[in-house]
């Protein structure tokens, strides 16, 4: 068990197959605050998230399973990169189609820029992209984090 400072409750942290790593430790989403679990007054947290990074893909429904969890698998590394503070990854089938979101969340663009190179609206591909994705895209969307309100409580 770890302490969630967003929940405000102690979570299991078992890997996720759609929405993975969101709390790794106690820094999901660069919430840094921290008490005992069963603590009687829960911590205020203090998120340092100031970019979230978006990408977006799809591929065809036969292949959304393996890609989901070929996708799952390379985006862990995120946490090891110095300024990430957490990713979500979300999916929806849409007819013929599975659509899916990868949603990483930086210190900075200075951050994004020592992972993605100096052009931080670039896709960084990965090896197996071309088997998996239905017209990949060559840019992401990096926003400026206006309002932050995050629960993960039930």
């Amino acid at each position: 068990m770890t302490w969630c400072p967003c929940a405000q409750r102690a979570i299991t942290t078992a890997p996720l197959l759609v929405i993975a790593a969101l709390f790794a430790g106690t820094a999901g989403l660069g919430c840094k605050a921290a008490a005992p679990a069963g603590s009687a007054a829960a911590p205020s947290p203090v998120c340092t998230a100031r970019i979230a990074r978006v990408w977006h893909g799809r591929t065809l429904n036969n292949k959304a399973d393996a890609h989901a969890a070929y996708l799952a698998e390379g985006i862990k590394k995120f946490l090891s990169i110095k300024g990430n503070l957490g990713y979500q990854m979300m999916r929806e089938t849409v007819g013929d189609e599975t659509h899916f979101m990868v949603i990483s969340y930086w210190a900075s663009r200075d951050a994004i820029k020592a992972y993605a190179g100096d052009d931080i609206r670039k896709t960084r591909h990965a090896p197996r992209d071309a088997e998996f994705l239905i017209e990949p895209k060559l840019t992401v969307m990096n926003y400026d984090l206006a309002v932050t309100a995050l629960s993960c409580a039930p």
